[in-house]
């Protein structure tokens, strides 16, 4: 690859890497005011639903673009090949999208009732419409990126989410103006992702008109053998399948949560509104885990790349250095977070979603943050390695495994069940995915003196928000607010201190950060005192 070629992928990376990170947090922040706006049962009734969309969202954007992109980039130089891929991959999104549309409109009353509510049946019709949008999507984000221009995909993906969000929001504030039943106002709400879809596309296709009117632009074939596109047709959904269950992980454990939770807790005695109620409460750990996924791994995924070109340059000792580094950093970003959220977590609930209720259950679903940063990292560097298909069946035992202890735990202990299954749960895939790479690379990924000071960090990191909540706990929602905030300050503060203070990371380590030349001077400056 030439020089010019590699500045423009990155620069696309770059690009795609910042449109990632401002749709996940836009994906997490509109859930509180929305919760705000329609109360408990009401978010109870669009996060029944959202793990539907989700796997749309996954499909179209994480999913099936990375398998064109691949096929395509392998393809390059071969105008013919990429044109039979393009058509018989066209064909394939097609008949896909149609599949599961006419899955989900036409049998919305049934996976209604399996989910325990026959009202949301409505909303699952409203939220089948997206996998019509999504072969387009797919296909032309796949085409970009094959040919490596990350932009249109960039540019896409946040307007979309922008029109979403704002669909959300307005659609929930006038249902609540007109005096709206909560299930239409979840419908309005629902409606945000197809509106959203639509934008995505017209830009897409703005960017592709422009690549054909410089003649850019790939055409399907006219002519190709019936089983050079069956066997096409058959590598994509391959590939596509195991990629895309490692990207829809936590949607899918959410989509266990719809069929469960509320359906178990219902059937065990608890009145239908306070059923609704609790698992609204239960969801509203799911945007704080969005929130703390995006600062856990988006530094530690940053060096992927350099893992893959390590890999591919035969360069050992490069390659077990980078894969060392980027677990030592998820470990302390994930290991941080938890702890964090854990001991804030009372005074955090409440000036988010207005009450301090469910906040043992939240709790408890924290040391998700935890699993699912360490599984995100684990499972690249495996894909990195060419092992696609192990986080897959990693997952898909994952599912089991919460499917078999929520069906237990939940009908006993209600949502404190549920929040023990999915860590469990993810317990399970984070072993398969260890026990898998230490196969691969066999290196003793962490120091047991580097964990003992960590954990020293951790207990010394939680001292001052668990005396705050002890010694002066304010159980207003803006006393709730100023507590969280000086907790998590001076709280990091004190983790920032020790981890330097002690060298968690090495000065090597630093090169590699965001101001890691500032962190370096400031570890030399707290070392000294």
């Amino acid at each position: 690859m030439s020089e010019r070629s590699m500045k423009r992928l990155m620069k696309g990376a770059a690009w795609l890497t910042a449109a990632s990170l401002i749709s996940k947090i836009l994906s997490a922040i509109y859930r509180v005011p929305f919760q705000n706006m329609v109360g408990d049962v009401g978010f109870y009734i669009f996060q029944q639903v959202y793990p539907i969309y989700g796997i749309a969202m996954t499909l179209a954007l994480g999913g099936f673009p990375v398998v064109i992109s691949k096929m395509l980039a392998e393809a390059e130089g071969d105008v013919r090949r990429q044109q039979i891929i393009m058509r018989a991959v066209s064909r394939m999104l097609r008949i896909v999208s149609i599949a599961i549309f006419a899955f989900l409109f036409l049998f919305a009353n049934v996976i209604a009732m399996m989910m325990g509510d026959p009202a949301l049946s409505e909303l699952i019709r409203v939220i089948s419409f997206v996998f019509l949008l999504m072969p387009q999507l797919a296909f032309m984000r796949g085409f970009f990126q094959g040919e490596g221009d990350m932009v249109p995909t960039a540019i896409s993906q946040t307007v979309e989410q922008i029109i979403r969000v704002a669909i959300i929001l307005i659609g929930a504030g006038l249902a609540l103006h007109f005096s709206l039943d909560l299930y239409d106002a979840g419908s309005m709400a629902m409606s945000g992702a197809f509106f959203g879809g639509v934008a995505g596309i017209f830009i897409l296709r703005h960017f592709y008109n422009k690549k054909v009117s410089l003649g850019e632009g790939i055409q399907p074939a006219v002519f190709a053998s019936k089983e050079e596109k069956i066997g096409i047709g058959r590598a994509f959904l391959r590939q596509s399948v195991a990629i895309c269950v490692v990207s829809s992980m936590l949607i899918l454990f959410q989509l266990v949560d719809s069929f469960q939770v509320y359906r178990l807790m219902s059937e065990s005695g608890i009145p239908d509104f306070i059923a609704k109620t609790l698992k609204g409460i239960y969801d509203r750990g799911q945007p704080i885990l969005q929130l703390g996924l995006v600062i856990s791994t988006g530094l530690a995924l940053a060096l992927v790349p350099m893992i893959t070109a390590a890999r591919v340059q035969g360069q050992q000792k490069e390659l077990k250095r980078s894969v060392l580094l980027a677990i030592k950093i998820t470990l302390i970003l994930a290991g941080a977070e938890t702890v964090g959220l854990i001991v804030i977590m009372r005074p955090l609930n409440q000036m988010l979603f207005q009450t301090p209720d469910g906040t043992f259950v939240l709790q408890l679903f924290m040391p998700a943050v935890f699993l699912s940063s360490l599984i995100i990292m684990l499972s690249s560097i495996l894909q990195g390695f060419g092992k696609i298909a192990v986080p897959a069946v990693g997952v898909g035992i994952g599912l089991i495994v919460k499917w078999i202890t929520g069906g237990i735990l939940i009908p006993k202990f209600a949502t404190v069940g549920a929040s023990v299954s999915t860590c469990i749960g993810l317990l399970v895939i984070l072993i398969i995915c260890y026990v898998s790479l230490k196969q691969t690379i066999r290196v003793p990924f962490v120091e047991k003196a580097m964990l003992l000071r960590l954990l020293a960090a951790l207990a010394l990191m939680a001292v001052f928000p668990c005396l705050f909540e002890w010694l002066a706990p304010l159980d207003t929602r803006l006393g709730s607010a100023f507590q969280a905030i000086v907790s998590a300050v001076i709280g990091g503060g004190i983790f920032l201190v020790f981890a330097l203070r002690y060298k968690l990371l090495g000065p090597k380590d630093f090169v590699f950060l965001p101001f890691g030349s500032k962190l370096l001077a400031l570890s030399k400056l707290v070392a000294r005192k």
